[in-house]
C-alpha cells in the first residue's frame, strides 16, 4: 500500500476505508511514468549519477500542479531516470503491484509515453516494460495491456511516425494509443492521420481531452475513432453531446484526485461536482489515478475522496469498476472471465450496503 501524504485528506471513516479497499478495482487511465515512487526516483538518480538537489518526500509538490507545466516538466525529468532494461523492469512492476494489486486493481491498461524515453528506442522500452509486466502478473495475478501515447505538443508528422513505429513492431500486448501532454498545445484535430493510421491496424484509440471545448469530444469521435475518451468533463457543457455519449455508451476515464488539483473536474475545491454531473447525466463513468504518487494518491484514495464528497456507497462504486470492465480493450472472453470475478468481489461488498432510502 502506498506509504505517502495524501494531497486529498478525509476524515476518518473506518467503514468507508474498508469498503473502498475491498473493492474491485480496473485501471484504464495510469501512466507509466506517473506511477513511479519517489524513492524510485531517488535511486534511479543515484543509480545514474543524476543530482536531483531533493529529498525523497520533497520531489513531488502536489499542489504545484495546478500548473500543468510544471507537472508535465517533473514527468520529464522522471522518464529521463529511466534508460535501461532494468529501470523499465522496475517501475513496470511495481506499477502493476505496489501501485496496482496491493490496491485491488485487478487489470491495467498501461498509458506508455514512448516520447518521453528519448534515449530508449521503442523496441528496447518495449521489451523492459512488457518483462516487468509479465512477472508482475505472475506474482499477482494482474492483467495488463499498453496504451502507447502520443505527445501531442509535437507534430502530426512525428505522432504518424509513432504509429508507424507500433505497427511495424506489433506485440499482442499493445492495445491502442492514446493522446497526452497539455490540449492547448496540441488539438485532437491535429492527429487526424495517425489516428486513422492506427485503425487501419486495428489499433484501439483514446485521448485526453482535460481543458477543451465540448467540441473535441465529437473531434474524438468521429475524425479520431476514439472508442473512449480520458477525462472529458467538460462534455457535460452541451447537452447534445452529453446525450449523444451517454446513448452510445461512450466511456469516460476520471481522475478525480489530479483533475481536481489540475482544477479540471472541479476547480480545485474539492466537490467534484463535474464527475457528479456526468454520473447524473448518465454516462459511462469509469475511475483511475492517473500519476498516482505525484499527485500524492493512489487507486484507493480515489474512490475514497469520491465516496466522501459525492456520498458514494458501495452500489455506485462498484458500478465504476464495472463501467470499466466495459470500457476495457480486452477481447471478449477475457472481458467476460474479468466481469464474473468483479462480480463475485463486488457480491459481498453489495450485500452489506444499506438499502436506499
Amino acid at each position: 500500500m502506498s506509504t505517502f501524504a495524501h494531497s486529498t485528506p478525509t476524515p476518518a471513516d473506518p467503514e468507508i476505508d474498508t469498503l473502498v479497499a475491498a473493492l474491485p478495482k480496473v485501471s484504464l487511465h495510469c501512466h507509466l511514468l506517473g506511477t513511479v515512487a519517489p524513492g524510485t526516483v531517488v535511486d534511479l538518480a543515484r543509480k545514474h549519477g543524476v543530482d536531483l538537489g531533493r529529498r525523497a518526500d520533497e520531489l513531488y509538490d502536489h499542489g504545484s500542479y495546478e500548473d500543468l507545466g510544471e507537472f508535465l516538466r517533473v514527468l520529464d525529468v522522471v522518464g529521463s531516470l529511466v534508460r535501461d532494461a532494468d529501470d523499465l523492469h522496475r517501475i513496470t512492476y511495481e506499477s502493476l503491484t505496489l501501485g496496482g494489486a496491493d490496491h485491488g486493481v485487478l487489470h491495467r491498461e498501461i498509458q506508455l509515453s514512448p516520447p518521453g524515453h528519448p534515449d530508449v528506442p521503442y523496441g528496447r522500452l518495449l521489451d523492459g516494460v512488457l518483462a516487468g509486466a509479465r512477472d508482475a502478473q505472475a506474482d499477482t495475478g494482474i492483467s495488463f495491456g499498453l496504451v502507447v501515447g502520443i505527445n501531442r505538443e509535437r507534430s502530426g508528422a512525428d505522432a504518424v511516425a509513432l504509429v508507424e513505429q507500433v505497427v511495424a513492431d506489433r506485440r499482442d500486448e499493445v492495445l491502442g494509443i492514446g493522446l497526452d501532454y497539455a490540449e492547448v498545445n496540441g488539438p485532437p484535430g491535429r492527429f487526424v492521420e495517425a489516428y486513422r493510421l492506427a485503425g487501419r491496424h486495428g489499433l484501439r484509440r483514446t485521448a485526453h481531452s482535460e481543458s477543451g471545448p465540448p467540441a473535441h469530444v465529437l473531434t474524438l469521435l468521429d475524425e479520431l475513432g476514439c472508442s473512449r475518451v480520458d477525462h472529458g468533463y467538460h462534455v457535460v457543457d452541451d447537452p447534445e453531446i452529453t446525450a449523444r455519449c451517454v446513448e452510445e455508451r461512450v466511456p469516460f476515464n476520471c481522475t478525480p484526485v489530479s483533475s481536481d488539483i489540475g482544477r479540471y473536474s472541479g476547480s480545485g475545491d474539492g466537490t467534484h461536482h463535474r464527475i457528479r454531473e456526468m454520473v447524473d447525466a448518465g454516462l459511462l463513468v469509469t475511475i483511475d489515478s492517473d500519476d498516482p504518487p505525484m499527485f500524492g494518491t493512489d487507486p484507493t484514495h480515489d474512490f475514497r475522496v469520491l465516496a466522501h464528497a459525492l456520498g458514494y456507497g458501495a452500489p455506485q462504486l462498484a458500478a465504476f469498476t464495472r463501467n470499466a470492465v466495459e470500457a476495457c480493450w480486452l477481447d471478449d472472453g477475457d472481458k467476460a472471465a474479468l466481469a464474473r470475478q468483479v462480480d463475485e468481489l463486488c457480491a459481498p461488498l453489495l450485500a452489506d450496503a444499506p438499502a436506499p432510502a
